[in-house]
């Protein structure tokens, strides 16, 4: 059975559930080269999961859609937004949203964008059957069934998605049993969001450099005094609230996302985009993570307690915050917990595909060991685009060694290798890397390569033997989505990878699922005694994750790498330039 999973919103993005195991996995916005790619159909990532595969059209049994379409096709979410809208002000905005995700999600409009995207790009007549999975399930799904674990608690938390912002499960065996759900407008996705926007970044985009900011922001009461006015906590002692006129109902001068009784709350002006940021606006960003941090953690001590579940499955667009999910892992509360490293809405593509097969096999795939699930090109294909450009390159015999001895000598190497991972980590095959021993490295990247704010952190990828000598609460952790506290070898070894809280946001290597990558941190070590490299997506700001040899070329030109690994080839800059001939010089 094949069943493709898709999304269509921001992050655009398609995957293949191939006899009920995960196959291939792509987002849009790689092969469009579109940074997020938002709205469109993701279209081309359909074609590549089924080139990948060998598949095509005819091949597929269904399409599954991480939206509850027959809630808002048949009147259900109309009577919910119609509620709401009783129990609060009169809100223009908020309307105008709600009647766009009925008309979104209205069943034949979606099928109409699925019909009208496959006949454009395949000449398909009708598409495969459609099945819809509800959106927070679908984010559950992708948790629980790509998890180690037999039986484990399992929270989703995100915006929204149908009526819902929280959802707590038991995951058991194959099934997945709703506990509790927390419903519109009581979102701290959309709290984190609004918080986004008010510190001048764009929500649903620049989340992770509100989390980066806070490291550098101290305790503020006042600040404090204002958030809890904001989200505070249910009269059940376990839930939260959100107070909608400081993020919808009121005016909104600055921002569709806060409106200006926040503004007012806070007694501050909200940052322009670009404008410097001062000690008020790290505060700020502080105060917003602490808060987060809190109720989730109040949330989820309540349900281990009233469960007795001692594994935590955590998915949904908020579980990309690094430093919540590490709050999570040091307070003790479960024996051990699996973070969907895809858990943001693109995700959903693959829990619909996964819930879609669960419901039609009653079975579940093999626990996920890596995401490399993406396009991947071998050495002809490589060549053949270096020779298209007339570019002078060498084969190598070992691209480990060789790579390892330019890191060492403290070039910026750009690593092309196997199949594209999926997700926003860039995980070992779209990756920039550096030496991590001097800040200096870091420093480089910043300015000459990725061009980003001085407080986001750099990732330490290591062998995962490593992690125990380089961190102090360290584990398994090959999805760069939690962060540990580092030890004291690791402030003197790799200062580079630290972040200014003392932790770093560590990928564990294991040689049997990224075999070339991990070779190269162990060469990296013959030549320096550290096992440990600076790792970054490959990409400058504002662009999507290299994809193809083309894209990497392109990047690599364009900033101030020094060399490109890809696949068995090796491409450097020149260390001087090229004398130019009298009637070359441009006067």
């Amino acid at each position: 059975m094949n069943i493709i999973g898709y999304f269509q919103g921001i992050d655009p993005a398609a995957c293949l559930v191939r006899d009920g195991e995960l196959a291939a996995y792509i987002e849009e916005e790689r092969l469009v080269r579109y940074k997020h790619a938002p709205g469109l159909f993701p279209v081309r990532a359909v074609e590549a999961c089924l080139q990948q595969a060998g598949l095509t059209l005819a091949d597929v049994d269904a399409f599954a859609y991480g939206w509850d379409v027959p809630r808002y096709t048949g009147g259900t979410m109309r009577a919910f937004y119609d509620r709401l809208n009783a129990q609060a002000p009169h809100d223009e905005g908020t309307r105008r949203w709600q009647n766009g995700t009925l008309s979104w999600f209205n069943e034949a409009n979606v099928k109409e964008r699925l019909r009208l995207a496959l006949a454009r790009h395949f000449g398909a007549p009708a598409p495969p059957t459609l099945c819809f999975f509800p959106h927070h399930a679908s984010h559950a799904a992708a948790a629980f069934f790509l998890s180690p674990f037999d039986e484990a608690l399992v929270c989703t938390i995100d915006g929204s998605g149908d009526s819902q912002c929280v959802t707590l499960w038991h995951g058991h065996g194959e099934a997945l049993d709703l506990i509790h759900e927390i419903e519109i407008p009581h979102s701290l996705g959309w709290f984190y969001a609004a918080l986004t926007e008010f510190l001048g970044f764009a929500a649903y985009d620049g989340e992770y450099k509100v989390m980066g900011l806070a490291a550098y922001g101290r305790e503020n009461l006042a600040f404090r005094q204002a958030l809890a006015k904001v989200v505070f906590p249910a009269e059940n002692g376990f839930d939260y609230r959100v107070e909608p006129r400081y993020l919808h109902h009121g005016p909104h001068t600055f921002s569709g996302r806060f409106t200006d009784h926040l503004v007012e709350l806070l007694g501050l002006p909200p940052r322009a985009p670009g404008a410097l940021i001062e000690a008020v606006h790290e505060d700020l960003a502080f105060e917003a993570q602490r808060l987060l941090e809190r109720n989730v953690l109040r949330l989820l001590r309540h349900f281990r307690e009233a469960t007795g579940l001692r594994h935590l499955c955590l998915g949904g667009g908020v579980a990309l915050n690094i430093k919540m999910n590490s709050r999570l892992h040091r307070s003790g509360l479960f024996n051990d917990l699996f973070i969907c490293p895809i858990p943001n809405d693109a995700g959903t593509a693959i829990g619909a595909a996964l819930g879609v097969n669960r419901r039609l096999t009653s079975r579940r795939p093999a626990p996920l060991r890596h995401v490399y699930l993406g396009p991947a090109y071998d050495d002809a294909e490589v060549e053949l685009q270096l020779q298209g450009c007339g570019l002078a390159y060498r084969r190598c015999d070992d691209i480990a060694e060789a790579t390892a001895a330019l890191l060492a000598q403290g070039k910026v190497v750009g690593w092309f290798q196997g199949a594209m991972e999926g997700g926003p980590r860039a995980l070992g095959a779209r990756s920039i890397l550096a030496d991590p021993r001097m800040v200096e490295s870091r420093d480089r990247v910043n300015a000459a390569i990725k061009f980003r704010e001085y407080w986001r952190p750099f990732c330490p990828s290591m062998t995962e033997e490593a992690v125990g000598r380089f961190t102090r609460d360290g584990t398994r952790a090959p999805f760069m989505i939690l962060a540990f506290e580092a030890s004291d070898e690791a402030h003197r070894q790799v200062p580079a990878v630290v972040h200014v809280d003392g932790t770093m946001r560590v990928q564990t290597v294991e040689e049997g699922t990224n075999p070339r990558f991990y070779r190269l941190l162990k060469a990296f070590e013959r030549q320096t005694g550290v096992p440990v490299l600076l790792n970054t997506s490959f990409n400058v700001k504002g662009e999507a994750i290299v994809c193809s040899p083309r894209d990497a070329l392109r990047t690599f030109w364009s900033t101030g790498l020094d060399a490109l690994a890809i696949g068995n080839c090796l491409v450097e800059k020149p260390t001087t330039p090229l004398p130019l001939k009298p009637e070359e010089v441009i006067r």
